[in-house]
């Protein structure tokens, strides 16, 4: 992605609904907005397990307000229980609270003095929380851990229970400072999160050409090696750059003949040159480790037909973002690319078939007015398109999927690279889209495709565990979806946020309301679900 250098922004208010008290102090002629109420949970990212007690400092900054009410409401803002009033004390509120029932809640603030409001959002997830590493976990998500130095990020991953963590890696850092280990790789261990190690970025324009006409870039790779070798057994694959063209000055130093920057003939020659003696240079120290390759466009055609990388590539990757499509289903996955892909490498490349999604990912910045590169989604749209693009993905041939990305970048709400995150930023309080997320890890973590889902809707069929299980969503309406269910007498139906309700089945069928938001369906009989999908 286009990550542009962009001034450090702060934002001074609440983010949940465009609500906000709207107060101003003068300062040096200066307008600057002050927050009348600020909402601050005791856990990092506004993250808990049910029945976990937890509390929320509310710390009031105008003087007028007395009294506050506070309200908790569900993600269709409803109140859960009825709104309490509190006196403030010394500029502020202690609010505890206990959850037993999984979901998506707002903390809402409201005054005697006026009708508006301030509202924070906070979750009650399923026990997801890593407990050691997850090698095997297709469940990852992008990071700028170090670019912005606040260590709470992982403690909030760790949580939600998602396993991989695609970051940029400061190896020339570490070994030229004489650091007896990388402190982040060390950080990511303590957190038994699992590193796909970016390792960002080799000038281009430190590369030597050879007589022989081979570019080398011997001074930074002996650093990489001893990088390699500090740490071996620690990470298990490497990627080798993100996104050429965009990064390193590659596509500065070896345009493309026509400008078209996203093609490789130009850059592709040396940077091949380059990642073929990583390969050789860390597979010396630990043949285990995979290197990745970035596999967009015609990129691993042209690195294995005209720089004969085959026997250099171990894992392929893309970043399949829609950009001005919206829906996750519009790519077409579905009718063909994973095995057509797949065919290629495997009969026309002779390279291995293993493919990574390792960015994609729907933004919430606000500029519906004038899109940007990106269609804008609201919070609770992308909640429900990042579990169908990993179902999507992972169904019909990713072996690993990373959403881009864990957090909201401080670019400002209107840049559309500002708001892919889970999480937002400064505050640190879980979108819809994280606590969607874990429970996608609890109920799929262990899942294994078994088929296409037959009806109207989209969808498909799993084996968790022994126990059929489905999911089916529709893609961009609302429609009455019956299955037919004559040997089941009851089902459980989940959605994205693990809301989860009983319905009897009647006569054999039962009508479910089927919209943009997956529904996880468990407790169908066997023979019942046999007849509900189309066998992969």
């Amino acid at each position: 992605m286009d990550r542009t250098k962009l001034k450090w922004m702060h934002h001074l208010s609440l983010l949940i609904c465009g609500l906000t008290f709207s107060t101003y102090v003068i300062a040096n002629t200066v307008e600057k907005p002050v927050n009348p109420v600020e909402i601050k949970f005791d856990q990092a990212g506004a993250v808990y397990n049910p029945q976990e007690a937890g509390y929320a400092t509310i710390k009031v900054n105008d003087a007028s307000l007395n009294k506050i009410k506070i309200t908790i409401l569900d993600a269709n803002h409803k109140p859960v229980k009825k709104a309490k009033t509190y006196i403030v004390k010394e500029n502020q509120v202690i609010f505890p609270f206990k959850i037993k029932d999984l979901g998506y809640y707002y903390l809402q603030i409201t005054s005697d003095i006026n009708s508006e409001k301030a509202e924070e959002g906070f979750g009650v997830i399923p026990n997801v929380t890593l407990t050691q590493k997850d090698w095997d976990s297709p469940f990852g998500i992008c990071g700028h851990y170090q670019r912005y130095k606040d260590w709470r990020i992982g403690d909030i991953q760790k949580k939600l229970g998602i396993a991989w963590v695609r970051d940029e890696s400061d190896w020339y850092g570490v070994v030229t400072k004489g650091l007896k280990s990388d402190p982040y790789l060390d950080y990511l261990d303590s957190k038994n999160i699992c590193w796909l190690a970016l390792f960002n970025y080799i000038d281009a324009f430190n590369g030597i050409q050879g007589a022989d006409s081979i570019w080398r870039w011997d001074a930074d790779l002996s650093i990489l090696k001893k990088y390699v070798q500090m740490h071996k057994g620690h990470f298990s694959v490497y990627e080798s750059q993100n996104e050429p063209n965009n990064f390193g000055g590659w596509s500065k130093r070896w345009p493309h003949p026509q400008n078209q920057q996203w093609r490789p003939q130009g850059w592709g020659k040396p940077f091949a040159d380059l990642i073929k003696q990583m390969y050789d240079s860390v597979k010396s120290v630990d043949p285990t480790l995979k290197l990745m390759w970035p596999g967009e466009d015609e990129w691993i055609e042209y690195f294995v037909k005209e720089r004969d990388a085959a026997p250099y590539i171990d894992i392929t990757s893309i970043h399949p973002y829609v950009n001005k499509s919206i829906y996750p289903e519009t790519e077409q996955f579905a009718s063909g690319f994973y095995s057509e892909h797949k065919k290629m490498l495997q009969e026309e490349l002779n390279v291995p078939t293993e493919m990574w999604v390792t960015e994609v990912g729907w933004t919430t910045y606000d500029r519906p007015d004038k899109i940007d590169r990106y269609v804008p989604v609201t919070e609770y749209e992308q909640a429900a398109y990042l579990v169908r693009t990993y179902l999507l993905h992972l169904y019909y041939g990713a072996s690993k999927v990373f959403w881009y990305e864990m957090t909201d970048e401080p670019f400002g709400s209107q840049n559309p690279e500002s708001y892919f995150g889970i999480v937002r930023y400064p505050s640190f309080s879980v979108k819809p889209s994280a606590v969607a997320y874990s429970n996608m890890v609890y109920n799929y973590r262990h899942a294994i495709p078994v088929g296409k889902y037959k009806g109207s809707s989209y969808g498909f069929a799993y084996e968790n565990q022994g126990e059929p299980q489905l999911c089916i969503w529709r893609e961009k309406d609302t429609a009455i979806e019956t299955l037919f269910l004559p040997k089941t007498k009851k089902i459980s139906v989940i959605d994205i946020f693990g809301r989860e309700k009983t319905m009897k089945v009647s006569k054999g069928k039962i009508d479910l309301k089927i919209d943009i938001y997956p529904l996880t369906i468990k407790g169908i009989q066997k023979e019942d679900f046999k007849k509900l999908y189309q066998s992969k």
